[in-house]
């Protein structure tokens, strides 16, 4: 796969995914995407940003100002 922005290569690895709803800031450590290795581009694939939105969505209410979560320890 290519990056959509530089056109390099990209690889399988983690990254963490940061979302900033309502005012709480949820970062998701260790989210398997392909990475790119030139621009730090990354893509998720579409079961695992479904995931993502589920996960937001439930911790979202807890009305925190930041939350750190660890993606494999919340789908294992």
């Amino acid at each position: 796969m290519n990056c959509i922005m530089c056109k390099a290569n990209m690889t399988e690895g983690k990254v963490n995914h940061i979302v900033d709803i309502d005012g709480c800031i949820v970062i998701i450590k260790n989210v398997p995407a392909n990475v790119c290795g030139q621009c730090g581009e990354y893509f998720i694939n579409n079961v695992t940003a479904l995931r993502l939105e589920e996960i937001v969505g439930e911790v979202a209410k807890s009305k925190a100002e930041i939350l750190v979560l660890n993606y494999v320890e919340l789908v294992a």
